[in-house]
C-alpha cells in the first residue's frame, strides 16, 4: 500500500512535529521542572521514530550504533514518568525505587548487545540488521530489550499511579481544596498514560507490520503526545517557576504535618518515639475535649468561608496539634479534613439558597461566599452532599414556593 520512501517521510514529519510540541514546554521563559519533565516525556517515544527513519533509509548500516542507541533512551520513558509523578506531587525521586535497578539492568544488557554486536563477522553483521525488516529473523536482542522496556513501563506507570492515589488520600486529611495541588489532572494523566501504551503495546505484539510500525503507532503517538499537551495548559498544570515554588509551598506544609513537624506536634512526636507507638491515637476523653472546641469554633468563626484554610491553621486556632484534631474529626464527623470543610461549606452554600433573591445573588459567586476556590469544586462538592446540582436544588426550591403560594 505504501512504500518505504512514504514511510520515511511520514515518521520524519512525525519528528519535526513532536520535537516542535516538546520545545513548547522545554524552552519556556521563566521555566518549571515539571515542565521540562514532560517536554522530555514527549519527546521520548520521538527517538524511537528517528531510529525509523534511519532504519528505512539504510543508513542503519552506516550508524548501527543508533540502533542500540535509542533502543536504550526508550527504556527511560517509565523513569521520565515516574519523576513528572513525583516532581507534581512535591516530592523528591526515592533511588530505592526498585524499577529505577531494573532500568539500569536493562541499560547494561543493551550496552552488552552492542559490544556482542561489534564483535559479529560483517556479514553476520550486515544479517542481523536486514532482519530489522523481517519479523520472521527479528534479532532476539531486540525482543528483549523491548520486553524489558514495556515491562519497566508499565511498572513506572502503575507505581506513580499508587504514589499519586496514596498522596491524594493523605492530602484531603490535610487540604480543603486539593484542586490547586493538581491531584485529579495527575491522576487522570496517569491513567490515559497506562490505556494508551496497554494499547500501543497490544497493537505492536499483534499485528506487527510496517504500516503498524511505521505509520498507525507514530500516528497514535503523535496524537496522544498533542491531547497531553493540551490537557495540562487545560488543567493548568503547566507552571512557571513562581507558580512552582506554590506547589512545593504546600507540599511542604503536608510533609511537615505527615512528620509531626509542627510545633504544636513536637512533644507526642517526641511521645511516640519513647513509647515506639506505632499508629497514634487518642483517648475518648481526649476526642470529647477536641469535639467541643471544634463545634465552638465552627459556630463562632466559620473557619470553613476561608478558602485558604487547612488542617494547620484550624488546629493552630484551637491551640491543638493537627493531628490530634485530625484524629476527632475523623472519629466524631466520620470524614476527612476535606469532606468535613466542604460539607460545612455546602450548609453555609445551602443556608445562601434558601434566601436566594435573584437581585441580589446569583449562582456564579455564591462558591466564593461559601469558602470555594472554584466553581467546579462547589458543584463536585454540593452534589457529593445534597445528590443534586445547585441549579437543580433552586429549582426545588422554588416549585416549593409556588406550591405553598398556591396554596394559600
Amino acid at each position: 500500500m505504501f512504500d518505504l520512501n512514504f514511510f520515511m517521510t511520514y515518521n520524519l514529519i512525525i519528528v519535526v512535529n513532536i520535537i516542535i510540541l516538546s520545545s513548547i514546554l522545554l524552552f519556556r521563559r521563566k521555566n518549571s521542572k515539571t515542565n521540562v519533565i514532560l517536554g522530555l516525556i514527549i519527546l521520548c517515544p520521538g527517538l524511537n521514530f528517528i531510529n525509523n527513519i534511519i532504519i528505512l533509509s539504510d543508513y542503519i548500516y552506516k550508524w548501527p550504533i543508533s540502533l542500540f542507541i535509542f533502543q536504550g533512551t526508550a527504556l527511560t520513558y517509565g523513569f521520565l514518568t515516574y519523576w513528572y509523578t513525583k516532581s507534581m506531587l512535591g516530592q523528591s525521586v526515592s533511588w530505592r525505587n526498585p524499577w529505577h535497578y531494573i532500568t539500569l539492568i536493562g541499560i547494561i544488557i543493551d550496552i552488552a548487545f552492542y559490544i556482542e554486536f561489534k564483535l559479529m563477522p560483517a556479514n553476520k553483521q550486515h544479517e542481523y540488521l536486514t532482519c530489522l525488516f523481517d519479523k520472521m529473523c527479528y534479532p532476539w536482542q531486540m525482543n528483549i530489550i523491548n520486553f524489558l522496556a514495556v515491562t519497566v513501563w508499565m511498572g513506572y506507570f502503575i507505581n506513580s499511579l499508587l504514589i499519586t492515589l496514596q498522596h491524594e488520600k493523605t492530602a484531603k486529611g490535610f487540604f480543603s481544596d486539593i484542586d490547586k495541588i493538581n491531584i485529579s489532572y495527575l491522576k487522570n494523566f496517569l491513567r490515559l498514560v497506562i490505556i494508551l501504551n496497554s494499547f500501543l503495546i497490544i497493537l505492536y505484539s499483534t499485528i506487527q507490520t510496517r504500516y503498524v510500525e511505521y505509520f498507525v503507532i507514530p500516528s497514535l503517538v503523535l496524537s496522544i503526545n498533542i491531547f497531553f499537551l493540551f490537557y495540562a495548559f487545560h488543567k493548568n498544570a503547566i507552571f512557571s517557576k513562581q507558580q512552582y515554588c506554590v506547589l512545593l509551598n504546600n507540599s511542604q506544609s503536608l510533609e511537615k504535618y505527615k512528620a509531626f513537624e509542627e510545633p504544636l506536634c513536637r512533644e507526642i512526636k517526641e511521645l511516640k518515639k519513647e513509647i515506639k507507638q506505632k499508629k497514634y491515637k487518642l483517648t475518648e476523653v481526649e476526642i470529647e475535649e477536641n469535639y467541643k472546641k471544634i463545634l465552638e469554633y465552627l459556630e463562632k468563626e466559620k473557619p470553613y468561608l476561608d478558602p485558604t484554610i487547612n488542617l494547620t491553621k484550624f488546629s493552630s486556632a484551637l491551640n491543638a496539634c493537627s493531628h490530634n484534631i485530625s484524629l476527632t474529626i475523623n472519629t466524631k464527623f466520620n470524614m476527612n479534613f476535606f469532606d468535613f470543610i466542604n460539607y460545612y461549606r455546602i450548609e453555609e452554600a445551602k443556608k445562601i439558597l434558601n434566601m436566594y433573591d435573584v437581585g441580589k445573588y446569583s449562582l456564579e459567586n455564591i462558591y466564593q461566599e461559601c469558602g470555594f476556590n472554584s466553581k467546579s469544586a462547589f458543584y463536585r462538592a454540593f452534589k457529593k452532599f445534597t445528590g443534586i446540582t445547585p441549579t437543580d436544588y433552586l429549582k426545588n426550591l422554588k416549585n416549593i414556593k409556588l406550591q405553598k403560594s398556591q396554596e394559600n
